[in-house]
């Protein structure tokens, strides 16, 4: 049966139903009409009670098969590996705790997902910043796979001293470390949360297929990559992913069963983008 015709005779069933609920509970209240009840009416109970319970018991069967229909298809199931796209993790960093960066750095290590790159963008380039880069070279660093650049501007505002030529060149060196480095981080002039963001998909491009994003304060579940994916994969009408975010003392960021999927939504904590973004602004 087509799915939109499916659709269709669900959505007529279910608003006939309300009405014929509505019609009896409507009906029962005027009508008054009671099976038993004490001698002076303390207690009673009549048809109106008599639908309203069966109304609950009703909704309560209808919601636990629903919710067992979607636990079922939220099961893990491998992707088949010609359609499963690149992904890069971008980090938005800004004066952030040490220890709370260490976890978030070292979690997105731990992330079980072949050739994930991870784009850390940090929103200033002052001294007072530069223990987050030491933070990135003790955790991500080291190899040869890990790239850095401090940039005086960013891509919406000159740093001191900049001329024209060198804003481009700075440009250039941006987008050069963070598609040839599994590992980047990007320091930059103040902008705010929207300006870091901007320079990690600027600087990615059309290099990945998709582009996940997270604070420096979050601790990625290992499979989050791999569950978002799939569900963005399995329907092309998602257009991003959101998991679920716990605070402290509350396990891992998304766990497996709790992957939510809508139309068009992604968390501001961290969320998975199919990469539609426009490469101009």
């Amino acid at each position: 049966m087509p799915v939109q015709l499916t659709t269709a005779l669900r959505v007529v069933g279910t608003s006939l139903f309300a009405l014929v609920v509505l019609g009896g509970i409507l009906a029962a209240y005027v009508t008054g009409y009671q099976f038993i009840h004490t001698e002076k009416h303390y207690l009673s109970f009549g048809l109106y009670g008599a639908i309203l319970g069966l109304h609950l018991l009703i909704q309560s069967l209808f919601a636990f098969l629903e919710h067992r229909r979607m636990r079922r298809a939220g099961r893990p199931r491998k992707l088949p590996s010609p359609r499963r796209g690149s992904v890069a993790l971008c980090i938005a960093a800004y004066q952030e705790d040490p220890d709370y960066l260490r976890k978030c750095l070292r979690s997105a290590q731990r992330i079980s997902f072949p050739d994930l790159k991870v784009v850390m963008v940090v929103d200033g380039n002052r001294q007072e910043d530069a223990y987050m880069l030491d933070i990135f070279h003790e955790v991500l660093g080291g190899t040869e796979q890990a790239g850095f650049f401090v940039w005086r501007s960013n891509f919406h505002e000159a740093g001191e001293g900049e001329t024209e030529a060198s804003l481009q060149e700075g440009m250039d060196r941006v987008r050069d470390v963070v598609r040839a480095s599994t590992f980047s981080c990007i320091m930059q002039k103040w902008g705010g949360k929207r300006e870091v963001m901007y320079t990690a998909f600027k600087a990615l491009g059309d290099s990945v297929d998709y582009i996940q994003v997270c604070d420096s304060d979050t601790v990625l579940d290992p499979a989050c990559t791999i569950e978002m994916l799939r569900v963005l994969e399995e329907d092309p009408q998602v257009g991003g992913v959101g998991g679920d975010v716990q605070p402290p003392g509350k396990g891992m960021a998304v766990e497996d069963d709790q992957v939510q999927a809508a139309q068009v939504r992604a968390t501001e904590a961290w969320s998975v983008h199919q990469h539609k973004i426009s490469r101009e602004r």
